[in-house]
Order: structure tokens, then C-alpha cells, then sequence
């Protein structure tokens, strides 16, 4: 099984696993109920020399505000928002035994579409990173440290499903303890 699909499976089951525990009424509306301010979701998948990781964050948490933005400050939040999400190394700390290099980051937000109309039912607005690393030695990344909460200090705990070479984990990074232990 090739690497992407692998990492769709493996997000598709995590998202699944969550969603059944909604009953009928709740399924309606999980996106919101996952949508927790200081909150973050953290998804990573490791196999062979690939590690993906998957980040999921309210608006709320990266620049103050969760609606289009209404000026120009707000833009340039947007704006910084997505840069700093763009900066691995700013954001991700590796060890430097595991050779990792970032392959490609895809970072989206409806607050960083142009279309000024949003659906009146959609009150929440989310950021989602998506990255792909090549580690030439992964079998040498025992941890990754964390630094989005200097980043984004709107982040008080990052939830984080992982499947590495010691299984498949969940747990939580706070500001203390920052670092993920594979």
C-alpha cells in the first residue's frame, strides 16, 4: 500500500473512531463539537522514511478571531498565521540523527479564501496543516518537539493519534510538556 493512501486510511479511521461515539443527533453537527477553543489536533503516521503529520486548529487559537477578516490587521494575522504554520523548523523540532527534510506543507482556512460570503450555519473556522517529511534515517526519530504553543500561544493543549514504530498512541502536548515521544 503506497504511503499516501496509507496516511488516508490511517485519518479517515482516527476521524471515524471519534465520530461513532456521536449519536444520531450529535453526527449532525461533529464538527463543531470537535471544535474546541485552546484545543489543537495533532495526526502523524509514520512508514518507511515518510512521516505525515496533520494539524487541525480553531481559527480562535492562531489569530484571535474565527469570521473573514474584517481589516487589514486581521489580514496580516491571516496572513503570519499561514507563514508561521509554513516554517517547520519553527514549528517542528527534530533530532538531527533522523535526517528529516520537509517534502511539502499545505496549509488551509477558510479565512484565507477570498469569497466574503460564508454559510450562515458554518460558525467556527479552522486551520489545517498538512506535512509530508522524508527522514533518511527515521528509524533514529524517538521524538519530535513541539513548538506551536510559543507560536501560538492561543494553544493550551494539542491533542495528539499517532502510529509509529511503537504503535498507535494517543495523548496530549501542553506548553510543559511540548515534547512526543515515538
Amino acid at each position: 500500500m503506497d504511503k499516501i493512501n496509507w496516511y488516508i486510511i490511517f485519518c479517515s479511521t482516527a476521524l471515524l473512531a471519534g465520530s461513532i461515539q456521536l449519536n444520531a443527533a450529535e453526527h449532525e453537527h461533529e464538527h463543531h463539537e470537535a471544535h474546541i477553543h485552546g484545543e489543537a489536533q495533532l495526526l502523524l503516521a509514520m512508514e518507511d522514511n515518510t512521516l505525515e503529520m496533520e494539524l487541525l486548529s480553531p481559527a480562535m487559537n492562531m489569530v484571535g478571531f474565527e469570521h473573514q477578516p474584517a481589516n487589514e490587521a486581521q489580514a496580516r494575522a491571516v496572513e503570519s498565521a499561514v507563514n508561521t504554520l509554513k516554517q517547520t523548523g519553527r514549528i517542528f523540532s527534530f533530532p538531527d540523527t533522523a535526517k528529516c527534510d520537509s517534502v511539502s506543507v499545505e496549509v488551509v482556512s477558510p479565512l484565507t479564501e477570498n469569497d466574503q460570503h460564508v454559510d450562515e450555519e458554518e460558525v467556527h473556522s479552522d486551520f489545517k496543516a498538512h506535512y509530508h517529511f522524508r527522514c533518511a534515517e527515521i528509524s533514529r526519530l524517538e521524538r519530535i518537539e513541539v513548538q506551536l504553543f510559543s507560536a501560538f500561544p492561543g494553544i493550551e493543549v494539542i491533542e495528539v493519534q499517532s502510529i509509529s514504530k511503537r504503535g498507535q498512541r494517543k495523548l496530549d502536548l501542553t506548553p510543559e510538556h511540548n515534547t512526543l515521544e515515538l
